[in-house]
């Protein structure tokens, strides 16, 4: 799948890119702000979206905007928020039919177009800040979304253990904040948030689909135009430190089943070499951790691993009985290094190969999927192609992967457990 990305700055600070493919019957547009992931303003910034996707000065309120939504053929606009490496991003996306499908000529890119462009522009005020009431009923879906990562404890182990491994660096920062700084937010707070994110923040307008998006490019430039965009302010990525001594950490709440995060890292600059380690070590049902520790063992009810590539992290995350933690934990480190030694067989490699290949072909599935690639890519000032990326990773010799797998270093261990006593100190 190849793809021609069109990016140009609109404004101080402001991109616009887009990518034309007539496969696309929808087309899908993010406007995304963003900053250096910081604890004192994560709350604030996350609830800016929650305010402004639902309602705005022309459509004041959900039901009147959600109705003139339904009329456009169920278009959609939606929240985008989180952490993307050491970044906090913020914004909204738009989700509509193309005007050449529109049963009565409609100009449905134009008129999305405007309600997005209202939502970030033109939003509900009273008296120059953003009405209470509109918080109050906002705050509590941000407060519900920071307390759920809790009941799925598998995100929440692997979240728990990257603030561990990431501990004084962005990237250890929850994105969504903290659900007691969110109870004590007020319309102040957010709209000196929204101000941040308007005027000094570095801003990707991303659309992909049928459409040229020509029209879309004018009116956010018109737009940006009149707003005042000074001081942006500046953001970095950086590989995480590995530290000098392995940090363990044991937590211990209410549950049945046991989750343990190893992390890994590596200052390794292969980071094609690095992709491919990781699905010959646990990213497919046919690595070694899940033929070894999870089938040929029976050590965990699940062993996986991801990479951050610019972060330099592998993280390994597995379901365990209590009793098995250590066992799993030494088998886990064993396969690794087999890696390391050199025990890679020919099956493995393609294996790898084809996962790789399976995955990367199936970008251009969504016009989502092809905009989230770009965006990640373009944050990381490398913007390539997913067939260029694809050929990258095949081109990648099994030595190379072996020499990868040396250069990895255990990092942190984070264990989630019962709260009755296995052995294990709490630290």
């Amino acid at each position: 799948m190849e793809n021609i990305i069109n990016r140009r700055e609109l404004a101080k600070g402001v991109y616009f890119s887009s990518i034309t493919d007539e496969r696309y019957k929808k087309n899908y547009i993010s406007v995304c702000f963003y900053q250096q992931l910081s604890e004192e303003t994560a709350t604030e910034n996350a609830i800016v979206p929650y305010i402004l996707a639902n309602r705005n000065a022309v459509y004041p309120t959900y039901k009147q905007l959600k109705n003139k939504l339904s009329t456009l053929y169920s278009s959609k606009i939606g929240t985008s928020s989180g952490r993307k490496y050491d970044l906090n991003f913020n914004g909204l996306t738009a989700y509509f039919l193309d005007d050449v499908y529109a049963l009565s000529g409609e100009q449905i890119t134009e008129e999305i177009t405007d309600i997005l462009i209202d939502c970030i522009f033109n939003p509900l005020l009273e008296n120059g800040t953003f009405p209470q009431k509109v918080l109050e009923l906002e705050r509590p879906l941000l407060i519900d979304d920071i307390e759920s990562v809790i009941n799925d404890k598998r995100s929440y182990a692997i979240n728990q253990a990257v603030k561990l491994l990431c501990e004084n660096e962005p990237f250890g920062v929850d994105a969504q904040g903290n659900a007691d700084k969110a109870r004590a937010l007020t319309v102040e707070d957010a709209l000196r948030a929204y101000k941040r994110m308007l005027h000094n923040t570095h801003c990707e307008i991303m659309c992909v689909g049928c459409n040229d998006f020509e029209k879309v490019a004018e009116k956010f430039a018109a737009a940006f135009s009149k707003v005042e965009r000074t001081d942006i302010s500046d953001y970095s990525l950086a590989i995480s430190p590995i530290k000098e001594q392995v940090k363990e950490y044991t937590e211990r709440l209410s549950v049945n089943q046991s989750k343990m995060v190893l992390g890994i890292k590596s200052h390794s600059e292969d980071t094609a070499a690095l992709v491919m380690l990781q699905k010959i070590y646990g990213g497919t049902t046919t690595s070694k951790l899940f033929m070894n520790v999870r089938e040929k063992m029976s050590l965990c009810y699940y062993c996986a691993a991801s990479y951050n590539d610019i972060k330099g992290l592998l993280l390994v995350d597995c379901g365990v009985e209590n009793e098995n933690i250590e066992k799993a934990r030494a088998e886990i480190l064993h396969q690794l290094d087999e890696i390391k030694n050199g025990n890679i067989t020919d099956e493995e490699l393609e294996h790898a190969r084809m996962a790789v290949q399976n995955s990367y072909n199936s970008i251009g599935d969504s016009a989502h999927g092809v905009a989230v690639w770009y965006i990640d890519h373009i944050i990381k000032e490398d913007i390539e192609t997913p067939a260029q990326a694809l050929e990258r990773y095949l081109a990648v010799s099994k030595e190379r992967i072996i020499e990868a797998a040396k250069s990895m270093v255990l990092d942190t261990v984070y264990v989630l457990t019962s709260l009755e006593d296995n052995g294990k100190e709490q630290d």
